[in-house]
């Protein structure tokens, strides 16, 4: 059965996914054209490049690969605990705090000069606060998205789709058409991150800061409305 959408929690909407996703594009064009050729949200690609490294013997860039995937590894942890922390007072402001956490790290960023050496620090900020979203925005409307990069967006919108193609399953084929929005809507911040980068430089990195806030707001509003619903519901 398909999960009604206004049942959910805010976070779970599916226009908080859409905005995430944009901006995890955004910030791999970012830390790609500006920070040195890093792919800040998906540390595969850093592992590729730290191992063509240790192969080819560059010393030099051992750090500049590895840093971003221990910072990576780091945010998740950070993330869990906060989840923790919270979850265990009965504290209902993971998700806000969560992206709160985000924008004040991407103003840190956007602060840093370019340059090889400060092109560290900057790719560990963001791998450090695109883990803590990896790990804190996980389901929408029902359904296992990743919001930071696409690899895994790509094989659940072709396995929906040969499902859907083959049993004539139209509810695999909606499926398959969130997925691939979803992968559209990475597509399209790369893009946007690409064209900012141009014209912005290091600075870039602010409307990505614009769009977390966004996000914080359209979850603050709809619980509150879900509040006076319930409210309403008791009277």
């Amino acid at each position: 059965m398909a999960t009604n959408e206004s049942a959910l929690v805010p976070s779970q909407r599916m226009r908080v996914a859409y905005i995430l996703t944009v901006v995890g594009g955004f910030l791999d064009a970012y830390t790609y054209f500006e920070r040195g050729g890093v792919f800040a949200n998906a540390q595969t690609g850093n592992i590729v490049k730290l191992g063509i490294a240790l192969a080819d013997g560059a010393r030099d860039r051992y750090l500049f690969y590895l840093a971003p995937i221990c910072s990576f590894m780091l945010g998740l942890m950070v993330a869990l605990g906060i989840k923790e922390l919270l979850e265990r007072r009965q504290i209902r402001l993971v998700r806000r705090s969560i992206l709160l956490a985000e924008m004040v790290g991407l103003a840190i960023v956007g602060l840093i000069p370019l340059g090889e050496e400060w092109d560290k620090l900057a790719n560990c900020i963001v791998s450090f606060v695109a883990a803590m979203q990896y790990e804190t925005f996980t389901t929408f409307r029902g359904e296992a998205i990743v919001t930071t990069m696409s690899t895994g967006n790509l094989r659940k919108f072709v396995d929906a789709l040969f499902v859907g193609v083959v049993r004539h399953d139209r509810r695999r084929l909606r499926r398959a058409g969130i997925y691939l929005s979803i992968i559209a809507a990475f597509t399209f911040g790369a893009f946007l991150g690409t064209r900012a980068c141009a014209v912005m430089e290091r600075a870039a990195v602010w409307p990505a800061i614009v769009a977390l806030g966004v996000t914080a707001a359209i979850i603050t509003y709809l619980r509150k409305r879900n509040h006076l619903g319930q409210i309403h519901d008791v009277k």
